[in-house]
Formats: C-alpha cells, sequence, structure tokens
C-alpha cells in the first residue's frame, strides 16, 4: 500500500510539473499541426485531411485554428487515445473566424496521444462551401484541480460547475454573515444558465417527455434530466473573468447533444457580477417566437420572499411588490411588466430584506415560484426558489443571440441602488 501511494504521489507530481493538473487553465503547449494549412478548398462534397503519423504524434487536449469559411460547417476529428480512437464534432458559424474545442477527456485530465484526422462538410446538406485553414494546432491546456471554477474579490466570491457545462452555481455574499452560496445547485436543472426552447416538431426528432409533459426542443447549460452533462467547449480565465462555451444537452432526452453552443461570460466587480450570455444554434428546424429564460435562476430555500417593481413610475424608487408566499411556478402565469417598466430586475429576499437580485434588461415578464419550501441556507438541498426573467425570442440559424443580465446583494434598498447605477 504504502508503494502504491507513493507511486501515485509521483504521478500526480509529473503531471503537476507537465501542466496537465494544475489550478489555471492557461495553455502550456502549441504544436502546429502543417497538414492542416488550407486554402480555398471546395469542401462542398466533404474534404478529409489525414495526418501521419510522425506529424498527428503529439499529446494534446484541445484543438485550435483559426478559418474563413463561405457557409456554416461542421469539422469531425479523429484521434488516438491509447489504442483507441475516438472521434469528436465541432460546428462552425461562418461569421466567426476562430475555433476552439476541448476534447471530452479534458475534465478527466487526460490527453490524446495523436490526431489522425479532420473532416470538413457544409452543415447545410448539398450546400457549396469553400474553407481556408490557418494556425491548425494542437494544444495542452491546464486543467482545473477542481469541477467548480472560482473568481473571488474582496467582496463577492463566483463558482461555475465546469461539468455542467459552465453554468453559474455559486454566489457568495463576503459582507454577510448568515449565509455562504446564496444559489442552489442541486443537479444539472438548477443553475444559473441558459435554457431555450425550440421547436416541437423536428423531421426525424422523436420527442422526449419530462413529467407528463411531451417537451420540445430544449438545449440546457447544465444537462439532462437524466443527470447527463453538457460538454465543456472552451474554458479562459482571467484576474476578474471566466469565459467558458458549451455545447448542452437536450433536456428531456438521454445524453442527447445539440446543435446549439452557449458562451458565458462572467466578470466579477465590487458590486456583483455581469453576465454575457450568447447562443448559436445549427438546427435546420426554423424556430418560432416563444417565452425563453433569460436566463433560469435558482436561489436557496432560505430566501423565500419574492421582490420586484410592477408599477409605471421605472427608476424612481417608487413602492415594490412583495409576494411573501408563492407556490410552485409550474402552470402558474408569470408576473407581467408593463410596457413602459424599464426596471425589470427581481430579487429573492429573507424576511430581514436581506437576498440577492437578478436584472435582466430585456426581460418583460418574470416566472417565479417556490418549490418543496422549507427555509433551508443548504445550497444543494432539494427545496429552491426560481425565478426566470422572460422575453419572446428565438434562435436563428447561425445567428448569435446576446443578453446581459446582473448580480448583486445586499438589503433590497442596495440592490435596488446598484442596478439604478448601471443607468448611468
Amino acid at each position: 500500500m504504502i508503494i502504491l501511494e507513493r507511486l501515485a504521489a509521483f504521478l500526480i507530481s509529473i503531471l503537476i510539473l507537465l501542466g496537465v493538473f494544475r489550478t489555471d487553465v492557461s495553455v502550456k503547449k502549441k504544436t502546429a499541426i502543417g497538414e492542416l494549412e488550407l486554402s480555398d478548398i471546395d469542401i462542398s462534397e466533404g474534404y478529409t485531411v489525414s495526418v501521419p503519423s510522425r506529424s498527428g504524434t503529439v499529446r494534446f487536449n484541445r484543438i485550435s485554428f483559426n478559418y474563413e469559411a463561405s457557409a456554416p460547417l461542421r469539422a469531425i476529428f479523429v484521434y488516438r487515445q491509447g489504442l483507441e480512437e475516438k472521434e469528436e464534432e465541432l460546428l462552425l458559424s461562418e461569421k466567426d473566424h476562430t475555433a476552439t474545442m476541448l476534447l471530452d477527456l479534458f475534465l478527466e485530465r487526460k490527453t490524446a496521444l495523436r490526431l489522425v484526422s479532420v473532416r470538413f462538410e457544409p452543415i447545410i446538406p448539398g450546400g457549396g462551401c469553400t474553407l481556408s485553414v490557418s494556425g491548425f494546432t494542437c494544444d495542452l491546456q491546464a486543467v482545473p484541480r477542481d469541477d467548480v471554477l472560482y473568481l473571488e474579490n474582496d467582496f463577492y466570491k463566483i463558482g461555475v460547475k465546469l461539468n455542467w457545462g459552465g453554468g453559474l452555481c455559486c454566489f457568495i455574499d463576503k459582507g454577510s454573515d448568515t449565509y455562504g452560496n446564496l444559489l442552489n445547485s442541486y443537479d444539472t436543472g438548477r443553475l444559473v444558465q441558459q435554457s431555450y426552447y425550440g421547436p416541437l416538431e423536428i423531421e426525424g426528432y422523436e420527442n422526449g417527455v419530462y413529467g407528463d409533459t411531451v417537451w420540445r426542443y430544449n438545449p440546457v447549460q447544465g444537462g439532462d434530466q437524466y443527470g447527463n452533462t453538457s460538454k465543456l467547449v472552451a474554458l479562459e480565465k482571467t484576474e476578474d473573468q471566466i469565459r467558458v462555451v458549451c455545447r448542452p444537452l437536450d433536456w428531456a432526452q438521454d445524453n442527447m447533444t445539440t446543435q446549439t453552443y452557449y458562451t458565458n461570460v462572467y466578470t466579477l466587480t465590487e458590486k456583483g457580477l455581469s453576465v454575457t450570455n450568447t447562443a448559436v444554434d445549427f438546427l435546420l428546424t426554423q424556430w418560432e417566437d416563444g417565452g425563453q429564460e433569460i436566463p433560469a435562476f435558482y436561489t436557496i430555500s432560505a430566501l423565500g420572499t419574492f421582490v420586484f417593481y410592477d408599477g409605471e413610475e421605472p427608476w424612481t424608487d417608487a413602492p415594490l411588490r412583495v409576494e411573501s408566499d408563492l407556490g410552485f411556478w409550474g402552470g402558474k402565469p408569470a408576473f407581467n411588466l408593463s410596457e413602459n417598466n424599464t426596471e425589470t430586475w427581481c430579487a429573492w429576499t429573507d424576511d430581514t430584506g436581506y437576498g440577492i437580485g437578478l436584472y435582466t434588461p430585456i426581460a418583460t415578464r418574470l416566472l417565479a415560484g417556490r418549490f418543496l419550501y422549507d427555509g433551508t441556507s443548504e445550497s444543494n438541498a432539494n427545496p429552491t426558489n426560481y425565478v426566470a426573467p422572460l422575453g419572446m425570442y428565438h434562435l436563428n440559424f447561425d445567428e448569435p443571440f446576446t443578453y446581459m443580465y446582473y448580480l448583486t446583494s445586499g438589503t433590497i434598498q442596495d440592490v435596488r441602488k446598484t442596478f439604478k447605477a448601471l443607468l448611468d
């Protein structure tokens, strides 16, 4: 046993030196793959580049390159891990010019040993596409030691759960002696995360069922109802910012990857957290406008009072509406905000008026409620409070949809003051 423990410690020390088992997320090594330097290649019928063993033999967990394309396309990477060949797909926008993809094995702290081939083909069947590629590298990016990656300053600490698509799972107010994490993170559906409701009918698509309801196409950042987790595609971190990209799963299906990508840019300040969310969809079926969660938001049960402004004189410190005994939100109507009301923030608070506030400027309604309310302050407990700022939106093929939201905490007066200052 002692020999095994010493061997394990030695292997971990080697991984740390090599940059595989670290707390940072920087890129430690890049290896250029010359065979993937392409210029104006017609990929209309598909185009495969085979990488010779000598060129493709390199330890890596990320692929990155620059490109110019005349239409949206997919890249299919074949690589070798040990004796096994694996295949992964990356969908590429016509509008972008850089591509990065972490391999599925990234969070397992494993590496591929050889790039075997890359195939490019248009996403639209029968569509034409020309492609140029430059700067193609197989990279070794450091892997965070923990599944939750944190940002903190003197006032707040936030955490994103990497294995759940980089959704926000932790928000700690360092000025509060009463609570720790104010957010609920019970399962893959309980995050502050992106989730959009798409078409109900898709050719060749068999709808899943959630509860007793036939469910529509629903990419959820954290994963699906069965506990399967979304793919982490890209990860960057600076002193005050985390950027994550994920490819979400379809909520009601069992481990079904969607044709959608989510990007979150989390920026921490002394006033709280600002988040820029972007969704890009490559589903060939047209979406229609629907009430979208922007974003889905869950708190600890202890913050059981819902507060918002529903008047006609926004940002004038007019009286707020307080709902102290909301039931479950399922099947309930949302709170409609008047057309002239731009004060679209809301908060969940405790009986003293302390809580966490959420502000999505483009929201027009607020869907809110409590589930199994018991007043617990445990962030991983089943009881939770929920709110989703809503707006009538849809995703278009290869067109980014972007919005911002903001989080802060404190007394309800402090929350309102912080959000009002964003107008300046």
